[in-house]
């Protein structure tokens, strides 16, 4: 089945901060692909991509707090990787994750990923070559590690470049507890940015194919690979009339649900 290719992304530079237009979810929505605000010496990026202050405060008793923080680009000294800590989860180590950058002409490139357990100096994991480029004020070129497959487990997503259109390709790695490794998502990687929740074990694709079209496509997973549900899409006239279209995944066709006015926000 052919799927547009999702995600429109935005810089901020305003605010300083990673924002994505939200799809068929609402126009003017933003949604924090990364929270850059600089606080000592770890930007507060918590669980599922949140600024720290902005996540559960903790977990319920019986549960595992998942969590993660990374040293900012300013507070990185030339030559040195730029630093995460994560709790990846249940019976998983507690890692460093090394992101080894340098500049190239305008933009920022990671080409290296090292991962350690805590309070060793050698690498059990090293991803070698990752060619991640993105903007300098891109803190950690949209790195970030939240559960992408809801197994309780951390995974890790980094921009793999910023093209001339809207959709933003993203590499993606998921943690495997069989291994102890994380392992590449190429299924992943074509959805591009991709939202996940967990209470309806979802995840959202957005994407834009014009200045008219846009959409988001709904996958869940079944036996370990996403499965195409639906999709939502809005159309705009130049008269500025919002038609938005439902569509359900029916036997792997995508069969019209529902058609009218876009909702008013």
């Amino acid at each position: 089945m052919n799927v547009i290719p999702p995600a429109l992304f935005k810089a901020d530079e305003a605010m300083g901060m990673n924002a994505v237009w939200f799809g068929a979810r609402g126009a003017g929505a933003f949604l924090l692909a990364g929270a850059f605000f600089l606080a000592g010496t770890f930007s507060p990026v918590g669980v599922g991509g949140l600024r720290a202050e902005e996540a559960d405060p903790g977990a319920e008793e019986g549960e595992f707090d998942v969590e993660y923080l990374c040293r900012t680009l300013d507070e990185t000294p030339p030559g040195e990787p730029l630093l995460c800590t994560a709790s990846i989860g249940p019976g998983a180590p507690d890692v460093e994750v090394a992101l080894f950058w340098q500049r190239e002409d305008y933009s920022l490139l990671i080409d290296r990923i090292e991962i350690a357990r805590e309070g060793e100096a050698e690498p059990f994991q090293s991803i070698d070559p990752v060619a991640s480029r993105a903007l300098p004020d891109m803190e950690t070129n949209g790195f970030e590690m939240l559960d992408m497959n809801f197994d309780g487990y951390l995974d890790m997503r980094i921009i793999e470049f910023l093209p001339a259109g809207p959709n933003i390709p993203y590499l993606h790695w998921l943690w495997s507890p069989e291994s102890g490794r994380f392992v590449s998502a190429g299924f992943l990687n074509e959805l591009g940015y991709t939202e996940f929740d967990e209470e309806e074990r979802t995840v959202f694709a957005p994407w834009r194919s014009s200045a008219a079209e846009m959409g988001e496509d709904t996958y869940v997973y079944e036996a370990g690979k996403l499965k195409q549900t639906g999709r939502t899409m809005r159309r705009y006239t130049d008269d500025g009339a919002c038609t938005q279209t439902s569509y359900e995944a029916v036997d792997g066709q995508l069969i019209k649900s529902a058609s009218g006015a876009c909702p008013e926000e």
